[in-house]
């Protein structure tokens, strides 16, 4: 079982950061602690947000009681959307204090950027991101967007994914998953989706590196990314100890991803069952509240898919 601190957003309704990440966890065995870096009625996809995001000084303090009490024995640390250049440097602190006490700590930063082409944050937390705290971390899991930002690498096939996975290696990074990439397809096949992941060896540099395919849903899915480094984080935990050679990173992510199509199949269904319309293309804050609420991720309904996932995507070697 393992201890986890968990460092990223808070809702008050719906499933992203924090809410979409510790239940599974928990579900799959860890304990969880959170820190929230902002605490907001509902995610960014509706047409209002309240709340307040929270200070550097708030997170450093909070982690500040937890060490007074003796609280701040993690094994593991996940950190999702920061928002801010503070906060980043206020978890690379939080970081390197947990490593001083527990060496092997496993860090899986999910470095929340942007998607689509888009950015969530301001353009300085890209540098702070490659150059702060990837250096620092044990699993790193872009999407395919954040990836190419952090690698300033051009990800349209299975190779030039593999070059940015090369790349975060450089940078200091042993274990990465690209979580969802479109890559050129000679068939013409856009309905398919793949994950690359690398893992890479420290002491002898020998590289396991792998893919996943899984088909592409149409829709307005928010929270996606937190929950599928929260599930790939469970089950690397229990699973690496099993492994004596590479092999533990390709297996979690088969779980990992068997879990998120399953729930995002279910709310795909659900939101079907609500008989609104969806429209294509639809920007943010322009997407009717009833239509977002229907794509709020069915975890909680769909939780026998979290303790059993029927692992129907097999990763294979690239």
């Amino acid at each position: 079982m393992a201890r986890i601190l968990s460092i990223q957003s808070h809702v008050v309704s719906g499933y992203v950061g924090n809410r979409a990440a510790t239940f599974p966890l928990q579900l799959l065995g860890h304990e969880v602690d959170v820190i929230n870096t902002v605490q907001f009625s509902n995610h960014t996809g509706y047409n209002a947000v309240r709340g307040d995001r929270f200070s550097a000084s708030h997170v450093l303090d909070l982690f500040a009681g937890l060490q007074t009490n003796g609280l701040d024995a993690y094994t593991h640390l996940l950190t999702g959307y920061m928002g801010n250049s503070d906060n980043v440097r206020a978890v690379e602190s939080i970081a390197r204090q947990l490593k001083q006490k527990l060496p092997q700590l496993t860090f899986v930063v999910d470095p929340v950027l942007g998607d689509d082409g888009a950015l969530y944050v301001p353009r300085e937390l890209i540098d702070l991101y490659r150059d702060v705290l990837c250096p620092l971390a044990t699993l790193v899991t872009p999407n395919q967007f954040e990836a190419e930002l952090l690698t300033n690498t051009t990800i349209t096939t299975l190779d030039t994914a593999k070059n940015a996975c090369n790349e975060m290696h450089r940078i200091g990074v042993p274990n990465v998953v690209i979580t969802s990439a479109a890559l050129d397809s000679e068939n013409g096949d856009c309905e398919m989706l793949h994950l690359i992941g690398s893992e890479l060896c420290p002491k002898s540099g020998a590289k396991h590196q792998f893919a996943i395919a899984f088909p592409r849903l149409s829709g307005y899915y928010t929270g996606t990314g937190d929950l599928f480094a929260a599930l790939l984080l469970a089950h690397y935990a229990t699973l690496a100890p099993q492994f004596a050679a590479p092999g533990a990173l390709a297996r979690a992510c088969e779980l990992a991803t068997a879990t998120l199509a399953g729930i995002m199949q279910a709310t795909k269904l659900h939101q079907e069952s609500t008989g609104v319309d969806v429209a294509a293309n639809l920007p943010r804050g322009s997407r009717p509240n009833n239509m977002v609420r229907g794509f709020e991720l069915r975890i909680i309904p769909s939780r026998h898919l979290i303790s059993n996932p029927a692992a129907s995507f097999q990763a294979f070697s690239i």
